[in-house]
């Protein structure tokens, strides 16, 4: 089965959905023009196996890296042996150098399948085809397997999430910028980690989805941190993008 078309006709979800249901394997592939982007799912039996995106900002690496459980020096080494010839996946090659444990990279791994697909959930710009047939060069042993339904039913939740947001944060193109201080005392600050890392990339210029992308985590995480800081009123969103078509 060979299905294509553009996401304003069909969105993402329902493809998903028809994938699950008919228990297929294969290659979905998502293109953006607007976003200068595109993602690649791999199906196996209505399950997704792997994902990943252009440039993208959850690979396997980065992921593990963020979790407290590689260091940079660990990774480039892992890197530079895959650089030398060697042909085990990254994953596999920090494992064996006992940088990291199986656990964890099945964790990331999974985490990894899940921001590409949840981000590609947000796209209703761009065109989509599925190649029916084996999953492409995704060693299946080596897989994981996410059940497609928990994905589309976390995607609608933040779907639901998103449209509570929209009347401060209608898209991922909102550039965020820092509130005006008052002629009273400054309050006191007291933000977590995360939010720190997204306040600090605030400056007026940069849209949520740039801030995204510069960070490394999805759009909708940072959309949230956003938000919560306009309620509170540390941050004030200056403008709002206009999505391109394609």
């Amino acid at each position: 089965m060979a299905i294509e078309g553009p996401l304003q006709d069909i969105g993402i979800h329902d493809v998903f959905q028809l994938l699950d249901l008919a228990r297929k394997s294969g290659v979905l592939r998502v293109h953006s023009a607007a976003r200068a982007s595109e993602g690649h799912v791999y199906f196996q039996s209505g399950a997704v196996i792997h994902a990943t995106m252009r440039d993208n900002p959850h690979s396997l690496g980065v992921l593990l890296r963020k979790a407290g459980k590689l260091s940079d020096a660990q990774l480039g080494e892992a890197m530079g042996a895959q650089r030398r010839g060697d042909k085990r996946r990254l994953g596999d090659i920090l494992v064996a150098q006992g940088a990291v444990s199986r656990r964890d990279v099945d964790r990331s791994m999974r985490l990894q399948v899940e921001r590409v697909v949840f981000e590609l959930f947000s796209w209703k710009e761009g065109n989509f085809s599925f190649t029916d047939g084996d999953a492409g060069s995704v060693d299946a042993d080596a897989a994981i397997r996410v059940s497609t339904e928990s994905l589309l039913m976390e995607g609608a939740r933040r779907i639901d999430e998103w449209s509570r947001m929209a009347d401060r944060l209608p898209n991922a193109l909102v550039v965020p910028r820092l509130a005006p201080l008052g002629d009273g005392p400054e309050p006191a600050i007291d933000l977590r980690p995360g939010e720190w890392e997204v306040l600090t990339m605030i400056d007026g210029d940069r849209s949520v989805r740039e801030i995204a992308s510069s960070l490394g985590v999805s759009e909708f995480d940072v959309a949230k941190t956003v938000y919560g800081m306009i309620s509170t009123g540390l941050v004030a969103a200056a403008r709002v993008g206009v999505m391109a078509n394609g």
